[in-house]
Formats: C-alpha cells, sequence, structure tokens
C-alpha cells in the first residue's frame, strides 16, 4: 500500500494534488483581498478627468503624490469655488427684452426679425434724407465712372449690410445678422434678419430671398469684395443662389475713396460718418469684437452684448444711405471745398469724361491753394491743354508742374522741346532739371531708377542731335 501525505513518501494521486492547491489557492485570494482592503487601488480615469475640469491650473500640488481623500477633498473645494462664482455671474437676458423683433417661421425653420424705419425728414448727421427724391440716376455712373449704372435710381436700390462670424471670409464664415434697408415712400425702413443659430440660417436665408425680388439694384460699402461673395457662397451652401448676385452693384467703398482720401486718414465708414455727416456714435461696438459677441451669445444666450451689435448694423445701414445721397450731391453740385476735395472731385469728373467740368475744378482747387497738390494739379490741367491742341500753354503748366516738383513735368517738357518746338538747349535743361528730382531717390525707389534711366538715354540722344545739328548734318529723331 502506497503511503499518502508522507514527506519522503511518493507523491500524492491527482485528486490529492487538485484538493491541496485549491486550498492554496483560496488563501491567496483571501491575502490579495485583504492587502486591498488596506492599501486603496488607484484612481479610476473618471476621477483624473474630473480633476482637470475642475481643477484645471486653480490650486497648486501634484495630484498623483495626493491620497484619493485629498483629492476628494479637494476636487469639494473647486465645486464650491465655482458655485459662488455662478452665483456672482450675471443672469442671461433674454433677446426678447432688449432687442424689439419677432419669430419668423417659414419653410425652413424659424428666425428672429427686427423692423426699423426713420422718416426722411431727418436728417442723419447734417445729410437729409430726403434728398433721395431729386438725386439724378446719372450721378452714381458719375460717380464711379461705370456708363453701366447711368440709370441708377437709389429708391429702387436695396442697401446691404452683413455682420460675419468672422472678417476673413471662407466656407466658415456665415452672415448671422443681415441688415436691408430701402427707401419706403417718406421713410427709409431696415429690416434685419438674425440667426439665433446656426441651424436657422437656411429659414433667414429663405425669407432673405423672398424680400429681395422685389429690387433690381443693390448698395453696399466693400460689398462688391467681402458682402456679396459670402452671401452667394452661403446661398449655395443651403441650395440656393443669391438674388442680387447679377444685378447693378453701386460699391461705395471706391467712390469715397476716390473723393476724400485725399483729406481723410481713413474711408471707414465710421470715419466718413465723422468727417463728412458731423456724426459720432456713442458707445459703438468695433466691428472687430462682433464676431466673437456672436459665440458668447450661442454660448450663453446673453443678448445684452448683442444688442449693440444690432444697433452697429442699423447705423450702418442708415450712414450707408446717407453717403450714397451725399456722394451724389457732391457730384451734382460741385460741393466741395476744401482744395483737396476740390481736386479729387475733379479727378472723378475727368474719369467720367466730363472733361469741361474737371477743369473748372482743377482751376479752382489752384484759386483755393491746394499745398501738396499742386504739382498734380498742373500737371492735369497740362494733360487737358495738350489734348485740346494748346502745346504752348501745356509747356508753360509742365515746367510750373516741374517746378513744384514733380518730375512727370520736367519729362513731358523735355519731350515737347525735343519733338515739338525743336529746342535742343531747352529740352537739355529740362532733362538736367527732371535728373536733379529723381537724383535723391534713385537708390531706394525702382520707379525713380527707371525714370533717371529715361533721362539719361535722352540727354545722351539730345546730345548727339546737337552735335550733328552743330556739324549741319539733319537731327533727325
Amino acid at each position: 500500500m502506497a503511503v499518502t501525505g508522507g514527506l519522503g513518501g511518493e507523491a500524492p494521486p491527482d485528486s490529492s494534488l487538485g484538493i491541496r492547491l485549491t486550498g492554496i489557492s483560496r488563501v491567496t485570494d483571501l491575502t490579495s483581498r485583504l492587502q486591498r482592503l488596506r492599501r486603496p487601488e488607484p484612481a479610476a480615469p473618471g476621477l483624473e478627468r474630473l480633476e482637470r475640469e475642475m481643477l484645471g491650473d486653480a490650486l497648486p500640488g501634484d495630484g498623483g503624490s495626493l491620497s484619493l481623500k485629498a483629492r476628494l477633498e479637494r476636487l469639494v473645494v473647486a465645486a464650491s469655488v465655482k458655485e459662488r462664482e455662478r452665483r456672482r455671474a450675471p443672469v442671461p437676458v433674454p433677446l426678447e427684452e432688449l432687442v424689439e423683433g419677432m419669430r419668423v417661421e417659414n419653410e425652413r425653420g424659424e428666425f428672429f426679425r427686427v423692423e426699423t424705419a426713420v422718416h426722411l425728414e431727418v436728417r442723419h448727421g447734417d445729410v437729409p434724407l430726403t434728398r433721395f427724391h431729386s438725386i439724378e440716376p446719372a450721378s452714381v455712373s458719375v460717380l464711379t465712372g461705370e456708363p453701366a449704372l447711368e440709370d441708377f435710381d437709389l429708391r429702387r436700390a436695396v442697401f446691404l449690410d452683413t455682420e460675419t462670424t468672422g472678417l476673413a471670409g471662407g466656407a466658415g464664415t456665415a452672415a448671422f445678422l443681415i441688415g436691408a434697408g430701402w427707401v419706403d415712400g417718406e421713410r427709409f425702413r431696415v429690416r434685419q434678419y438674425f440667426m439665433r443659430d446656426y441651424h436657422e440660417e437656411g429659414a433667414l436665408l429663405h425669407a432673405l430671398a423672398e424680400d429681395l425680388q422685389r429690387f433690381d439694384r443693390l448698395v453696399t460699402f466693400n460689398g462688391k469684395m467681402f458682402d456679396v461673395p459670402l452671401l452667394d457662397a452661403r446661398f449655395r451652401l443651403n441650395r440656393g443662389r443669391f438674388p442680387l448676385a447679377e444685378a447693378p452693384h453701386l460699391d461705395l467703398l471706391h467712390p469715397a475713396r476716390r473723393l476724400w482720401k485725399a483729406r481723410l486718414e481713413s474711408c471707414r465708414l465710421q470715419s466718413l460718418e465723422a468727417g463728412l455727416m458731423g456724426l459720432r456714435r456713442a458707445g459703438d461696438i468695433p466691428g472687430e469684437e462682433i464676431p466673437q459677441v456672436y459665440f458668447d451669445w450661442v454660448r450663453r444666450r446673453d443678448a445684452r452684448m448683442l444688442a449693440r451689435v444690432f444697433e452697429h448694423n442699423r447705423q450702418d445701414i442708415v450712414s450707408l444711405a446717407a453717403l450714397a445721397v451725399l456722394a451724389c450731391q457732391w457730384v451734382e453740385e460741385d460741393r466741395a471745398e476744401d482744395p483737396r476735395d476740390v481736386y479729387s472731385l475733379a479727378r472723378v469728373l475727368e474719369r467720367a469724361r466730363l472733361y469741361d467740368r474737371s477743369e473748372a475744378q482743377y482751376r479752382r482747387a489752384l484759386d483755393l491753394g491746394p499745398g501738396a497738390l499742386r504739382g498734380a494739379t498742373l500737371l492735369r490741367l497740362a494733360w487737358r491743354a495738350k489734348r485740346s491742341g494748346e502745346h504752348e500753354r501745356a509747356a508753360r503748366l509742365w515746367s510750373e508742374a516741374g517746378e513744384a516738383g514733380e518730375v512727370e513735368g520736367w519729362r513731358e517738357l523735355a519731350m515737347h522741346h525735343e519733338h515739338r518746338s525743336r529746342d535742343l538747349d531747352a529740352a537739355l535743361l529740362a532733362v538736367e532739371r527732371g535728373s536733379e528730382l529723381v537724383e535723391e531717390a534713385r537708390g531706394r525707389d525702382a520707379r525713380a531708377w527707371h525714370i533717371a534711366q529715361g533721362f539719361e538715354r535722352r540727354q545722351q540722344r539730345l546730345l548727339r542731335k546737337k552735335a550733328r545739328r552743330a556739324a549741319g548734318a539733319p537731327a533727325a529723331d
């Protein structure tokens, strides 16, 4: 018989081994359970995530080296701090309490709309809006130099401005607030379309498209580069087309620059308000802050800052209308008084091929003393004299322009004496005076360098002609 259980005996059968191993595993399992009771397990990933969300950098210390109890106490402190901050934070104000508007629903959904109006008898700054009824449609063509806008009636146009989620454009930029203004009898009406969240864009664009169908002309400020391409892109993303994409378009930014850039440092709309209309906005919000205001609104639904955006947009629309009236008045009535403005108006009239009126304004600018623009004014008058065949008068004007510091005057005078009057000595003198003017800027200005090279070639040619003439040979050109 085999001995079982002895240390020096044979190995126990399989059944005895299985019983003994089972007993050992139970002891091991009990030991590990006791160890877990004495030593806490590492924190779960959820606790670490909660610490990052609640603590951030608010409380110092390495959470990994603290006990579970200490980490939980830290979370309790952070929660109480956040609760106190939440109670101190202002209660969000609903949009309807600050902006008088209405919810509008159509087949694409819902959006928010605001409508206001101003009587045309009310002056916007110094500009009488009543002039809408007397502005000649051809004035817009003169402003822009575009014959296609000759019958542009401002009373049949819609004035458009957008507030967007970004200023750089692109597919990710949306127009969350669109303002449209138009003349309605004796009132100027402004309608604003607002999407309270991104999902309302389709309903907003659908309503805008329906309202724009009654207009066949468009007025904007920098709309050709920004507003119209942006709206066209948003309509396409919503399976539509911007109704006025191909309509006659008066973009007032470019006429404003032509008329007033010589005097005003900036031709932004608000700068034009202050410099031309005597209007300064109180409490207005800067345009570059508007996208962030909308993002805050989407997150918190607090309309306090958003109400200022509505007013900013409304003011832009009315100022756009007033600026259109003012610019047309300047063209029709020759209202410029500052010599810099008179010179700019003369350039606008010349661009529109109204040469007689333009020349009258250039002369008027000289009488007023245009200062730094004197040379440029003389050059324009000389060009007009040359075009009219008054070559001697043009030569006198070129000489005066050269004396005023215009290199172009000496170059034109040299050409005149070389090819028309055949006075080579006078031509050489003009070349010498022009070379003196460009010599200082020759090293830093590429254009001045080329002009100087032209003077040198002309001087050499004139000297050769003079030598041939002295020798009795014909001085061929």
